[in-house]
């Protein structure tokens, strides 16, 4: 009964977890999701170009690639509570310092390389302890975790664009720094690490039996690493490419601002069923179909944002805003293909050295976007680059999830 009882109040307590990470990463990606308002804003108040201003974001991903492995290292150590919480003060004073920033140095440092710690230390910890805390769910749990960056997008879209006009783009990011610091605090407290000598109520049934401990010393030597690492970086390549440059696009396109914020905050809604589903989907007949599936419907949904001529095509805009439900498939799977090939003790480091893949990918493709618009004149290439780098991501997926354990029925 003792045991019953263990297993009960830990079985409960998982879901909390996932409550706590969900809303952790929400704040995390909301900014991510809503830098193309601040992008615009900046745009109109400086004349350093849409390269060198989407290179501040580039430099944020890029510093990503360097504190991620590092933020997997704490949290194997320290536990999620301690990190989650750095991570949220530091990514709150970034966004302050950025708000306050004159020069473009200023803006790379404070944005690029502080918020990138920050943003790292909040990500990393909060992924890695829910793969933990599950197995034979791992991809429902990762979905609905993964909702939580579209959730991010939807709530932030509308309130972000309205701190803008009232505060201004620098009094917006104080405000929402000050509300990511405070919130972070808050709800790192209610974190608890998984017990290490009881099973995690139904989920230990399936759990996969690997008799050496994988070690990131191990798993380097390992080809599902570096795919899980390509997909992941190709995988953003594409997607940031789209999230930059999308508002930019539109309004040059003739859209009202107004009409392109609620639009994509509705194609983050579809994100978000995209993510819930594809979790689910993924337990069920593997997590490689699954991030196909997703692929081609958000290689669709690129080709008509690319079509768009003027206000005349926003049919073809909403179409795009709906494929956010192909986008939202895949990224569910980022971290579950790889915690299905390497859970153990040392699980943080290696979904640190997988996620520094999309601090690559996130410092190639805003950059890449406005490079090849300031040398062509229109995000036709641009756009094509992503579509490329989506399709490359869903091969390197597939090689990732090719094993004994990447498919459910294997779990027994």
């Amino acid at each position: 009964m003792v045991e019953s009882g263990a297993a009960g109040e830990h079985g409960t307590y998982r879901w909390i977890v996932v409550g706590v990470s969900t809303a952790v990463n929400a704040l995390a990606w909301g900014l991510r999701a809503t830098f193309a308002l601040f992008y615009v804003a900046m745009l109109g108040e400086f004349t350093w170009g849409r390269g060198p201003t989407a290179l501040g974001y580039s430099l944020n991903w890029l510093g990503f690639v360097v504190f991620a492995p590092i933020a997997g290292w704490l949290f194997d150590r320290w536990g999620a509570r301690a990190v989650v919480t750095i991570g949220g003060v530091m990514l709150g004073v970034a966004l302050a310092l950025t708000g306050r920033m004159t020069s473009l140095s200023e803006y790379y440092l404070c944005f690029g390389l502080l918020g990138a710690a920050g943003l790292a230390c909040m990500i990393i910890p909060s992924t890695t302890i829910v793969t933990r805390w599950f197995v034979r769910s791992r991809g429902t749990a990762m979905g609905i975790l993964s909702a939580g960056n579209s959730a991010g997008a939807v709530a932030f879209y509308p309130v972000n664009a309205w701190l803008i006009v009232t505060l201004g783009w620098r009094g917006a990011l104080v405000a929402f720094g000050g509300a990511v610091c405070i919130t972070t605090v808050s709800l790192a407290l209610l974190y608890r690490d998984p017990p290490l000598d009881e099973p995690r109520g139904r989920d230990a049934e399936r759990a996969p039996f690997d008799s050496e401990v994988w070690t990131l010393r191990r798993a380097s030597r390992s080809v599902r690493l570096w795919a899980a690492f390509s997909m992941t970086a190709l995988g953003v390549i594409g997607y940031q490419i789209m999230a930059t440059h999308q508002v930019a696009h539109a309004v040059d396109r003739g859209f009202a601002p107004a009409t392109v914020v609620w639009l994509f905050a509705f194609g983050a809604g579809c994100m978000m069923a995209g993510n819930l589903l594809g979790g689910w989907l993924s337990d069920h007949l593997g997590r490689g179909w699954v991030f196909a599936l997703g692929s081609v419907v958000a290689i669709a949904g690129i080709g008509c944002l690319a079509l768009i001529r003027g206000p005349q095509d926003l049919a073809l805009l909403l179409l795009y805003a709906v494929s956010g439900f192909g986008f939202g498939m895949r990224i569910a799977q980022l971290s579950a293909i790889p915690a299905d090939a390497f859970s153990g003790p040392h699980l943080g480091a290696i979904l640190g050295v997988v996620q520094a893949g999309g601090g690559l990918g996130g410092a190639i493709g805003p950059f890449l976007g406005g490079w090849l618009f300031d040398v062509t004149g229109s995000y036709q290439l641009a756009f094509a680059a992503a579509g490329v780098a989506v399709a490359g991501s869903a091969g390197a997926a597939w090689i990732a999830s090719t094993s004994a354990w990447s498919r459910p029925e294997s779990r027994r």
